[in-house]
């Protein structure tokens, strides 16, 4: 098995080039070089067409990756626009990582599989990544999981219910499917207009 083979199973990546391994012993960093494969590369960041090339946009850029060992670790790359017909210019789209995100795709997944299962400071220890940071990519993550699969489709049985937070002085309102056991919605408040929002969601 070749060494980029290697590297590319351990960073959880795909459809990239791995061109290159650094280290820093001092800093307990790792920057892995890489660059998408041709068929990957000049396509909009956001509907993934094949797009001519605009400019350098901010040059070189870094993607968190999952730590590997004690040691944390870094995706570097060409941050390259693109001009999308549809789109305008944006950032051209790379395979280890979601449009305009700092952050890999296996750190997003790993971040939102931990922020549902631990607790936040045990969270924010093991990633090494602030609460905030983890509200950003949990909503990224979630869009992501809906487009693929609309929780509203085949929904027949719902359960209703609210849960406080802030020491019971602020409440989120939930929704869930008793069927599959999976949440559908959720949102702050406890009110009629907060329930409202999600009864105008199915449509007829």
């Amino acid at each position: 098995m070749r060494q980029t083979t290697i590297w590319a199973a351990l960073l959880g990546v795909e459809k990239t080039v791995i061109e290159g391994v650094e280290f820093d012993g001092d800093a307990e960093t790792l920057v892995v070089r890489v660059r998408p494969r041709r068929r990957s590369s000049s396509r909009c960041g956001v509907c993934g067409r094949r797009c001519p090339g605009y400019d350098q946009g901010e040059g070189r850029r870094r993607w968190r990756a999952l730590d590997l060992g004690t040691f944390r670790t870094f995706l570097e790359g060409d941050g390259r626009r693109v001009s999308c017909r549809v789109h305008g210019v944006v950032v051209a789209h790379v395979p280890w990582a979601r449009h305009d995100t700092r952050h890999t795709l296996a750190f997003d997944d790993m971040t939102a599989w931990l922020a549902a299962r631990t607790t936040k400071s045990t969270l924010e220890q093991l990633l090494r990544v602030a609460w905030r940071t983890v509200g950003a990519i949990v909503t990224r993550v979630v869009a992501d999981g809906v487009a693929v699969r609309d929780p509203l489709v085949g929904l027949r049985r719902i359960g209703i219910d609210e849960i406080s937070y802030k020491r019971g002085h602020r409440y989120i309102t939930i929704v869930v499917d008793h069927d599959s056991r999976r949440l559908v919605w959720a949102a702050p408040g406890r009110d009629k207009i907060t329930l409202g929002r999600f009864f105008g969601r199915p449509g007829p």
